[in-house]
């Protein structure tokens, strides 16, 4: 116990520095998130175990344990109705195939209400239609029940709802241009660089410049791009940024564009792929199928 006096005088005790038992490796991703949580909520169910306001009593380090920390990273990457990945998987195919994040140039609300790319969105990629980016674009339209992210089952019209509201906040939010905004950020570029395992699922890290490939001023500021998906509401996004890279962790399956491994069973309930892998083996919550094309997008497939 640690006692100390408040501004009357009067004894208080404080917890003690909270311990990690075992000493452990966190993700930097995961980190923050914990952070966040250990500020508030956590923390503050210590406050009042201290002796219940009486100066005597005990008052034991706060141990975080390896189970504790699969419970809170649980949480931290809870998926809902699968949105908040999805969109997470938005902001990391943008990045890689539009290699900006200019959300109120490259996208658009279209006629029926969904977001779309735009005209200018779509030239900004190699083949002019940024398969990944209209692939998740395209889950607005998925049939009820029909798509999962491992147990979680996708809910389509809540996606397009989401994606509604947060493009207009993002577009509200830049209209408030000078002093008043909260939304600066340098013309940029961003080219792929890594891949690796993440808290949730795979960290995808990008480089971070100037359009022609000068340092950044402060790479943080692309945050202020992510509203479109949920920033900074969205912890799936797991936004990270260093002086020259930025970071976000989709679920898995929505960015990979790559086919199977011959002979191998993908751990996947969707997959995104410009290769047709359809009859290819796959595992969706423990069973085993094959992979039949989406009837809304040709390079989406389904574990059924």
């Amino acid at each position: 116990m640690v006692v100390g006096n408040n501004e009357h005088g009067e004894a208080r005790c404080l917890p003690k520095p909270l311990t990690l038992h075992p000493p452990s490796v966190i993700m930097p991703s995961l980190q923050h998130k914990i952070s966040l949580l250990l500020s508030s909520a956590f923390l503050a169910t210590l406050l009042p175990a201290c002796g219940v306001g009486e100066v005597g009593g005990e008052f034991d380090d706060a141990v975080m344990t390896e189970e504790n920390m699969g419970t809170m990273t649980e949480a931290l990457c809870a998926n809902g109705d699968g949105v908040n990945s999805a969109m997470a998987a938005l902001a990391v195919a943008t990045a890689k195939e539009l290699k900006r994040w200019q959300p109120s140039k490259d996208f658009v609300i279209d006629s029926s209400q969904r977001l779309a790319l735009s005209t200018t969105g779509k030239a900004q990629c190699a083949d002019k239609k940024c398969w990944n980016t209209q692939a998740i674009l395209d889950l607005q339209k998925a049939p009820l029940g029909k798509v999962k992210f491992g147990s979680v089952s996708f809910n389509a019209d809540n996606f397009r709802a989401r994606l509604y509201a947060e493009y207009n906040e993002q577009k509200d939010c830049e209209a408030r241009a000078g002093a008043g905004s909260n939304c600066p950020v340098e013309e940029h570029k961003l080219t792929f660089k890594s891949s690796q395992a993440g808290a949730c699922d795979t960290l995808f890290t990008f480089d971070a410049t100037t359009p022609t490939g000068g340092a950044l001023k402060n790479a943080s500021q692309l945050k202020n791009k992510l509203i479109y998906v949920g920033y900074p509401e969205n912890e799936y996004l797991a936004f990270s940024a260093t002086g020259t890279t930025v970071t976000i962790d989709p679920t898995g399956g929505l960015n990979d564009d790559g086919s199977t491994t011959g002979g191998s069973c993908a751990a996947l309930c969707t997959k995104m792929s410009t290769t047709d892998v359809t009859g290819s083996c796959c595992s969706c919550a423990g069973a085993t199928k094959k992979f039949a094309k989406s009837t809304f997008n040709a390079n989406i497939f389904l574990c059924q």
